[in-house]
């Protein structure tokens, strides 16, 4: 069964990569690219509250202490228990490094489209509730949504991130604090039933472990495909806005 959602999951990452936004992404003027990564930010934004209703969710205690974990993670503590600038806090950083100002990135709309898109997004988590398979579902969507894609959107979007900042390699840029972080440690990095724990697992892995778990018959693979792909269609969803007669592009 692994190999089917296998499968799937590399087609649907092939077809995101594909979207009209990121193969036009180098014609992008540096403005409108800004605005991009602004209104990325309300989805960023509603990280936080999501994982912790999936964590009210779950009855699987492994489970909500793994997605307990990669949540604690938004909030770093250094060795001495000294709260860190959180996530929310770099990204904010790495905006303003790349050319933002405060007053834009705190006073730019949400556009309808993105809210449009975060509301759907909500709908689709809240309605794995109702389904027999439900904590398949939301760490199906969990995983997919926040995770997987997530690394493919930052590893798209890093052609011209990388312009301004770096992966902390160069000497002549600002390193990125989020969106390098996330685009590593967020990312699929093998199929479902191969991960390795020698070099340590991205969230999209250890979430997949308990993913493997829960997909205990055919009926709960195709509703974990049906999870995904709608996941799926609301990010490709939220870059629609950016391209042909948009006024945003």
């Amino acid at each position: 069964m692994m190999e089917k959602i296998n499968s799937f999951e590399i087609s649907l990452i092939e077809e995101f990569k594909s979207h009209p936004l990121f193969i036009q992404i180098d014609t992008i003027s540096w403005q409108n690219f800004l605005e991009i990564l602004i209104q990325r930010r309300f989805l960023s934004l509603s990280i936080v509250n999501i994982y912790e209703f999936v964590i009210d969710a779950l009855t699987d205690e492994q489970i909500k202490k793994t997605v307990r974990g990669i949540l604690n993670e938004e909030f770093p503590r250094n060795t001495k228990g000294i709260p860190l600038p959180s996530h929310r806090e770099l990204l904010f950083q790495d905006l303003l490094n790349l050319g933002a100002t405060s007053e834009m990135i705190l006073t730019m709309p949400e556009t309808p489209h993105t809210k449009m898109v975060r509301d759907e997004s909500y709908k689709l988590m809240v309605g794995c509730l109702e389904k027999k398979h439900f904590q398949l579902g939301l760490v199906a969507f969990l995983r997919f949504w926040a995770e997987v894609l997530v690394s493919v959107e930052y590893s798209c979007l890093w052609e011209r991130i990388s312009e301004r900042l770096s992966n902390g390699q160069s000497n002549h840029k600002i390193r990125s604090e989020f969106y390098y972080f996330h685009m590593i440690h967020d990312s699929r990095n093998s199929d479902i039933g191969k991960e390795s724990f020698l070099g340590g697992l991205t969230h999209a892995q250890e979430l997949a472990i308990h993913l493997q778990k829960l997909i205990t018959s055919e009926d709960a693979l195709l509703y974990c495909i049906n999870i995904e792909n709608n996941a799926y269609q609301l990010k490709y969803q939220f870059y629609d806005q950016f391209v042909g007669d948009r006024p945003n592009l």
